[in-house]
This record gives structure tokens, C-alpha cells and sequence, in this order.
């Protein structure tokens, strides 16, 4: 048990994300094994990195609020966006196979994550089949996503997709699945889905024209969902949901 922690903040049985992280079809009493090897929730300001690209790999990290970004760097120095991970999403698997971390986390806003070292929970794992067999999924799911945008798609129906694919993961969560917060900037949703973010822009402006969005600062509302997904055009089902 970390004994710095209080009890109360480690209680993934009582958390709202339980089922969609680490804990998914954990009985009680795995759930507490589990809970005595997770680490005190950790607050990060804006901007502020959770650890750098090239650290050594000790920990995997959950989200328990906020937004936070990863950010991996090319071969010439630039920076690149290649995910964002809500509450209940999980970052650092990347790094399991190379034994460094690939990208670096960065809060979005002000976020809350929890941490758990990986060499304890792998050692679990092996001794519980429900968590090794969630860890497996949520690998693969890893895997799946760094492919999941690979394609020729028109400016717009990427634009949809990620909408969509939000508008999926806040309802997974118990939020609205047609009005949510778009807490990164154009700039970013840019880097992310290899785009300008002039032509981002655009493009959501022309949603807005088209009556499928509604946008006022940072609030998106759906105003049509159908039509949302018509924009995706040939994008299969299991592709319109870029990485998370």
C-alpha cells in the first residue's frame, strides 16, 4: 500500500470511470489489490508535462479529469499532437515495448491523474485473469488507434470524425453526447489530425454553415447528428474514431 495516500482517494470501486478503466470486471475483492498498488491522484496546471518523451518507463497513468495531450517529436525537431485522452482513458503503454516513454503528456487545463507502476501492476496481472485480460484489451486498443486514422480522407470528414469520435467518448462517460467542451485549440486539433489549422478552421465553419454544429467558445452542440455522420462518407465504423 502507498502509504501516503488516504485510503478515500484510492477507491476505484466508488470512482464514476470504473468502467471504463484499469477495473472493468474486477470483483470487490481484486478491486481492493488493485487499489493498494495505485498511487495518490496527481493535480497539473495548464501545460505543465506529466513526464518527458525519452524518460524511463516506470508508470502508466489514468485521467481523472480534465484533458490532457500527448505530443511526440520527428526526426527534424518538430512537434507533433498524436493523441487526447479524457477521464477513464489511459496514457504511458506506449511505452511498454521500448522501456522509454515515446511522447510526452501535457495537461490541456487543469487536469488530475492517477498513476500505477507498471512492473506492480503487470506483476498483478498475473495473478488476476479479469485485470490481464483488461490490460490486453486496453494494449490492443493502443495498437489499433495508432492505425486508426491511416487513410485518404477529404478535410471535412476528418473534422467529423474526430467530433464524432468525441461525442462517443463523453457519452461513454455519462456526459452529453451532443454538447460538450472543446478544450484544445484549433492549433492542436491542427497537429492531430495533419491538417492546417486554417483549414480547420474553415472547416468548422462550415459545419456551422451547414446547421451541423453549433459553436460558441469552447461549447459544441450537435445539431444534427445524422448529417454529422454523412460527412464521414466511406469512413468504416471502426475507423471514424481517431486515437484516443
Amino acid at each position: 500500500m502507498k502509504s501516503s495516500v488516504s485510503p478515500s482517494s484510492l477507491r476505484c470501486s466508488q470512482c464514476s470511470l470504473g468502467k471504463l478503466c484499469l477495473p472493468v470486471g474486477l470483483d470487490p475483492g481484486d478491486m481492493h489489490r488493485l487499489e493498494e498498488i495505485i498511487e495518490s491522484s496527481k493535480s497539473y496546471k495548464q501545460s505543465e508535462s506529466v513526464y518527458r518523451a525519452g524518460d524511463e518507463f516506470r508508470k502508466i497513468y489514468a485521467v481523472k479529469s480534465g484533458l490532457f495531450e500527448t505530443v511526440a517529436t520527428d526526426a527534424n525537431g518538430n512537434e507533433h499532437i498524436i493523441g487526447f485522452h479524457l477521464p477513464g482513458e489511459l496514457f504511458g503503454l506506449d511505452a511498454i515495448y521500448s522501456g522509454r516513454y515515446i511522447s510526452t503528456p501535457v495537461a490541456v487545463t487543469s487536469s488530475v491523474a492517477c498513476s500505477i507502476e507498471y512492473s506492480e501492476l503487470s506483476d498483478l496481472a498475473t495473478k488476476l485473469p479479469s485485470l490481464q485480460n483488461q490490460l490486453m484489451c486496453l494494449m490492443s486498443k493502443e495498437v489499433h488507434s495508432s492505425h486508426s486514422g491511416v487513410g485518404e480522407y477529404t478535410a471535412e470528414q476528418k473534422i467529423a470524425g474526430f467530433i464524432l469520435s468525441l461525442s462517443m467518448r463523453y457519452q461513454q462517460r455519462g456526459y452529453s453526447a451532443t454538447r460538450f467542451q472543446l478544450l484544445m485549440p484549433r492549433k492542436d486539433i491542427a497537429s492531430y489530425l495533419s491538417m492546417a489549422p486554417e483549414t480547420v478552421s474553415r472547416m468548422f465553419r462550415r459545419l456551422v454553415s451547414d446547421g451541423i454544429l453549433e459553436i460558441h467558445q469552447t461549447e459544441v452542440n450537435i445539431k444534427d447528428m445524422d448529417h454529422l455522420k454523412a460527412v464521414t462518407g466511406h469512413i468504416p465504423a471502426d475507423r471514424v474514431f481517431f486515437s484516443s
